[in-house]
């Protein structure tokens, strides 16, 4: 009997301290878990009209983009695309959008005169409505160019157009059968390829009213790396220019189109479009650095 009851009572204080050791342990859960917080809410700012601006990661670096600038809207990684309509876009949930959510690309717009941005509301779309509304029905040059701004996350991915110059002489000589010869002379600066030099093969007649080899013009660096790679029309009244080229301040492919006349800005363009992008690069927890481009 005083066994039984021997037992009965080892049973009871082990019990007892298993409840306490389960009790110890849910204090110390509970200290743990205690010091644990919210992450702090993301700050974003605004213009004078209340508008937000568009925030992500750009070329490795956080940026706020004033949102009467981008022309149509910004895009980040993983966002399905516009016409997307399959089951798997529709579950989409973008991430929370902060300071380190990777920008896929976006669009605005900029004054080749002068290097304004173009922002809704302000003086800058009154003059762009007005440049449209006069000068392009009149064949006269339109001041703007279109930018849109790709972001380059692919640790590997070359940061230079030496590949998509040599598949562009493939290509025209594969499919029209003819080579790009390099000119003698250099145009503002610029390494100048005309299309069979400027003869159509077909008829021995120069090349001008051929829309399939627009003349290049490409820049590079002392390493020899194509930095520059622009194609312009030379067809018709009103003659264009799309111009790619990559910045060494951030990972990021830039390409913009305009009239053929400012090409001897292709310089300054670059340089200026550099001061925008810088302009709106921010500290990792959003605080500005410099006045925004784009914002008043």
């Amino acid at each position: 009997m005083k066994s039984i009851f021997k037992l009965y009572f080892k049973l009871i204080c082990l019990s007892c301290l298993l409840l306490l050791a389960g009790c110890d342990n849910d204090k110390q859960t509970g200290a743990k878990a205690a010091p644990q917080q919210q992450p702090a809410p993301v700050v974003r700012h605004q213009d004078r009209f209340g508008r937000y601006d568009s925030i992500g990661n750009l070329g490795g670096k956080p940026v706020s983009i004033p949102g009467g600038v981008v022309f149509t809207w910004v895009r980040y990684i993983g966002d399905p695309g516009d016409f997307d309509t399959s089951k798997q876009a529709q579950k989409y949930q973008r991430p929370p959008i902060t300071y380190q959510l990777p920008i896929e690309g976006f669009d605005f717009q900029y004054r080749l005169t002068d290097g304004a941005v173009m922002s809704y509301r302000e003086q800058t779309e009154e003059d762009y409505l007005r440049d449209n509304r006069t000068l392009i029905p009149q064949g006269k040059p339109f001041p703007w160019g279109h930018i849109i701004v790709y972001n380059i996350v692919k640790p590997n991915q070359p940061v230079n157009f030496n590949k998509a110059f040599i598949n562009t002489q493939q290509s025209k000589k594969e499919v029209w059968h003819f080579d790009y010869i390099e000119q003698p002379q250099k145009v503002y600066g610029l390494t100048y390829f005309k299309a069979n030099n400027g003869i159509d093969p077909s008829t021995n007649q120069p090349w001008q009213d051929n829309i399939a080899g627009p003349d290049i013009f490409i820049s590079k660096n002392p390493q020899g790396e194509i930095k520059t790679y622009i194609k312009c029309d030379f067809t018709g009244e009103i003659q264009s220019c799309s111009h790619g080229f990559y910045l060494d301040s951030m990972r990021v492919i830039i390409n913009i189109s305009y009239d053929r006349i400012y090409l001897e800005k292709w310089r300054q363009t670059e340089k200026n479009i550099a001061g925008i992008l810088d302009s709106w690069v921010v500290t990792d927890k959003g605080a500005l650095i410099k006045k925004q481009a784009g914002k008043m």
